[in-house]
């Protein structure tokens, strides 16, 4: 899709303040946004990879995959180290410029599903209610890695297993359709 250069420089920016929002959203649970983030990078390198795109910022993927891997050597729970805002946002950014570089841009909300989900929600739940005074899913506890932990009783562990798991899934399911096309 060719898209005029207004239009992709605002999606451009629509898709790095909503990367860096949900990620930054679903940093609530120890290793969830990482351990996310993780799948999400590596997704786009394996896209990168069947399309053939090599070059310094595949590197750079796998670079910062090996220092997520450390954080979250330290980040299970019982967590001894904290990312905070800076570093899920840092993560928000590389995942939007990881779909930029694609040159397929529309693939994370594929690859960032689960993300996008869980911390999605609760922007529009909170941007609803906070400027047009709409009240939606008043029973649902957002983020939705908050209901699943304290109203559904899901540990942490369980709660991030679960959460990969879905975004590993959805994730294969696109790249074999890439390969399969």
């Amino acid at each position: 899709i060719t898209l005029p250069v207004w239009l992709f420089g605002l999606l451009t920016v629509v898709l790095v303040w909503v990367s860096i929002n949900v990620t930054n959203c679903a940093d609530g649970v120890d290793g969830l946004s990482g351990t996310l983030t993780m799948i999400t990078l590596a997704s786009f390198y394996v896209l990168n990879a069947i399309f053939e795109q090599e070059g310094t910022f595949n590197y750079l993927l796998l670079l910062f995959m090996a220092c997520l891997l450390g954080y979250l050597w330290h980040n299970a729970t019982p967590s001894t180290m904290l990312m905070g805002d800076a570093g899920s946002r840092a993560m928000g950014t590389l995942i939007a410029i990881a779909a930029l570089v694609s040159g397929r841009p529309f693939v994370y909300l594929a690859f960032a599903l689960v993300l996008m989900v869980d911390g999605g929600i609760g922007l529009v739940k909170v941007s609803l209610l906070r400027f047009l005074k709409i009240r939606i899913l008043k029973n649902v506890r957002t983020p939705l890695h908050d209901q699943a932990r304290k109203v559904n009783g899901w540990s942490n562990t369980q709660t991030v297993y679960r959460f990969g798991i879905i975004q590993l899934v959805v994730s294969a399911a696109v790249i074999y359709l890439v390969l399969a096309a």
